[in-house]
């Protein structure tokens, strides 16, 4: 077996593999409903990256290599898989495989979840908050977000001590930004365009005197 390059974790979107993502969490949703597995499936996948990608990097690394052919990829899941997840989610991985796409198992499990909540009238919402949330701010933050977004709001909540107060809140794509920091760095930018305005003002004035 090859040796396997380290799993790449994009702090940027990345819009290739967020299409690849939606198409095969969509393909895999259709699979799941038509078998009557999707909370089996979600449970499934949820564990995946939680239980598993998360805590082997190695294993993700194996996974995500081009290096390695699809036939050891597909006798790894079937060693590590079969018999403990439903047919529909192993046939998914496999297919996932073959055609290269292991590397997006993180893109297309997000959207899978979006896509099982829209489906269920539900809305998930992440948010990152400089510090954990107590139980009371985030019955209150969910109730004043689904009355916002009119839809049940399923909260997934991180903690960035670099926010410096305040909450980073995404919603699909779009990020609603009302940290302390981000703030901060309105107001640096305001005052250096300013700044900048009142140089060229200034140099203006005096190229009209020259």
């Amino acid at each position: 077996m090859a040796e396997p390059e380290a799993p790449k974790h994009e702090t940027t979107l990345d819009t290739g593999k967020q299409q690849v993502g939606e198409v095969y969490a969509a393909s895999l949703l259709n699979a799941a409903d038509a078998a009557g597995e999707t909370q089996d499936v979600l449970a499934e996948f949820q564990s995946l990256i939680d239980d598993v990608l998360n805590a082997n990097a190695q294993f993700e690394s194996i996974l995500s290599s081009p290096r390695i052919s699809h036939a050891e990829k597909e006798s790894i899941l079937d060693k590590a898989f079969q018999g403990k997840t439903t047919k529909t989610f192993l046939n998914f991985l496999k297919v996932a495989s073959k055609h290269g796409r292991l590397d997006c198992l993180r893109v297309i499990h997000a959207s899978f979840r979006e896509q099982l909540f829209a489906q269920q009238g539900q809305l998930e919402v992440q948010v990152t908050t400089a510090t954990e949330l107590d139980q009371a701010t985030q019955d209150s933050m969910r109730a004043a977000l689904s009355k916002a977004f009119d839809a049940t709001v399923e909260l997934v909540l991180d903690v960035d001590s670099d926010l410096i107060g305040g909450s980073l809140i995404r919603v699909g794509d779009t990020v609603y930004d009302s940290s302390v920091a981000n703030r901060l760095e309105k107001v640096r930018q305001s005052a250096r365009d300013n700044t900048i305005r009142e140089i060229r003002l200034a140099t203006d004035r005096f190229s009209a005197d020259a």
